[in-house]
């Protein structure tokens, strides 16, 4: 899952010889820009080493770390800003996403959970944990947060494509189908496989040709 991250803009120092932390900052937010997270680390860790307290280098470090698959790094980081900011919807589902990287699944639906007390109106946060409920074979709770996160984002394919599996699997064949469509004509590849090998009888996608 590629990440957000957070960048302070300010206008360049008239020194060539010294950089303050925002402009190293900015150069370290446009490597991560490019995808280039390996060179843009090194920037970060000096960060927070000289800035321990500040949440935005900490985060931008987190991002690129997770970006280069070194979970429990990341996760390290996403716990310390967490604590320092518990009300923060962003750091709780951020914990989460790590942990589920590392197969723990249990810790990550709990902070799935807080972050939805805190922050109830992001569609992913909705996605990210029903993918947790469908790995766990609980359909009736996937479907249910697969049907938030459209209510919140109508066209996100992949909520339609996984809600589509969870009611297949609850035998519900031709809502899954209508599902797996829906998500195929917005782009979801994986959507076109689970027409034509579960929907040879009932496939809303050629009915409407």
């Amino acid at each position: 899952m590629r990440l957000l991250f957070a960048g302070i803009f300010l206008a360049i120092s008239n020194t060539v010889f010294c950089q303050s932390p925002e402009e190293l900052n900015n150069k370290a937010v446009a490597l991560m820009d490019n995808d280039q997270y390996q060179e843009a680390l090194p920037l970060l860790d000096d960060l927070v080493t000289s800035n321990h307290q500040n949440t935005i280098f900490r985060y931008n470090r987190a991002v690129t770390l997770f970006n280069l698959k070194r979970y429990r790094e990341a996760l390290a980081d996403y716990k310390i800003l967490h604590k320092l900011l518990p009300t923060e919807g962003e750091y709780a589902f951020q914990v989460g996403n790590a942990y589920e990287q590392l197969d723990s699944a249990d810790r990550a639906l709990s902070f799935y959970n807080e972050a939805i007390r805190l922050i109830d109106d992001n569609f992913l946060f909705y996605f990210k944990r029903g993918t947790i409920y469908l790995k766990q074979n609980n359909f009736e709770k996937a479907e249910a947060d697969y049907n938030s996160a459209l209510y919140l984002n109508p066209k996100h394919d992949n909520s339609l494509h996984n809600r589509g599996i969870a009611r297949y699997k609850m035998g519900q064949q031709k809502k899954a189908c209508e599902d797996w469509c829906k998500a195929f004509q917005l782009g979801n590849s994986y959507s076109s496989s689970h027409l034509k090998i579960n929907c040879e009888k009932f496939d809303p996608c050629k009915a409407s040709k």
